[in-house]
């Protein structure tokens, strides 16, 4: 490799005088070099200590599929809380023998509360719980027991105590019911998640920057002498930093796509099983979740394998 242009560029610098567009070319070859250099050394690096690799690339993965895993499953909570809230209702009974008159006041009294009514009479809520069910249930009941339900959709979620309370105090409902607790155990679950994910992936997070230090601190000692001879003729930290800093991204790199490969084919046999079981379950297609996967992953684990780099390299190169 052509080196005279890292040498001209940072390790003497302002020591050729050139017109502007001959430096500007200088300089971006210099750049180039820099970086071919970096790339070919930190490959090196990772091929020198091949068994401290592996270790920092294996520890990094185990933490990666711990944020991989947690970021799917909330991905999916989320999803079926929304799915939840679409359909949150607060369903009101009306009591037995209303005229016309009452139930079309208490249909009023209820649009003053909720964003949409829908008047649901015994007769259609008898024939919904048999589609439900299946079941033709006149050849076991003779009588309707069902009575008459108002269906009060509220305009936002948290407008949900609100209605139920306004419901309550009409004369013609004689009782409510609703299924905000499904969505609240949803959000608890959620958030029961992100903290279990989060503690476990910081765990096994410090425990990879820890192994990239050392194969660092590993890579640096053995390069000892090459770093003194860079250092004589005047090598910018920089440029004895750079390849470090590569190898450790490229373990954060190598990492990710191997949790992005093993968690991309987990999801997607696990959402074809599921939908298959169970089509109407919510949940979020493979093309819409490995992007997002794919991004959380790689900026994670080249982030974390790189600062622990840096950090090592900050240390040691000044010792």
């Amino acid at each position: 490799m052509d080196t005279s242009g890292i040498r001209e560029f940072l390790l003497i610098p302002g020591a050729v005088e050139e017109p502007a567009s001959a430096g500007f070319r200088q300089r971006m070859a210099a750049a180039l070099a820099i970086a071919g250099y970096a790339l070919l050394t930190g490959w090196q690096g990772i091929r020198r200590h091949g068994a401290m690799s592996v270790a920092s690339i294996t520890t990094l993965l185990a933490a990666l599929l711990a944020l991989g895993g947690s970021f799917l499953v909330l991905l999916n909570l989320q999803r079926l809380a929304a799915h939840v809230e679409a359909q949150l209702v607060a369903v009101a009974y009306l009591r037995e023998g209303l005229s016309p008159r009452q139930i079309q006041r208490a249909v009023e009294a209820a649009g003053r509360v909720g964003q949409r009514v829908v008047f649901v009479p015994r007769e259609e809520a008898l024939r919904r719980l048999q589609e439900s069910l299946g079941l033709d249930l006149r050849d076991v009941v003779r009588t309707n027991p069902l009575p008459d339900t108002l269906e009060v959709y509220p305009t936002r979620p948290a407008d949900l105590p609100r209605v139920l309370q306004a419901l309550r105090s009409i004369p013609e409902v004689e009782e409510v019911v609703h299924g905000g607790d499904v969505v609240d155990r949803v959000l608890a679950a959620a958030r029961l998640v992100r903290w279990g994910g989060g503690g476990a992936t910081a765990v096994l997070g410090i425990v990879a920057v820890v192994v990239i230090m050392n194969t660092v601190r590993l890579t640096i000692h053995a390069r000892r002498p090459e770093i003194e001879i860079m250092r004589l003729v005047g090598a910018t930290e920089g440029l004895i930093r750079a390849p470090f800093l590569v190898e450790g991204t490229l373990h954060g790199g190598l990492a990710a796509l191997l949790a992005l490969g093993l968690l991309g084919v987990g999801y997607t046999l696990g959402v074809r099983l599921l939908t298959s079981a169970w089509p109407i379950w919510p949940v979020v297609p493979p093309q819409d979740a490995v992007p997002l996967l794919a991004a959380v992953l790689l900026v994670s684990g080249m982030g974390i394998a790189g600062g622990a780099s840096g950090l090592s390299t900050l240390r040691f190169l000044r010792m």
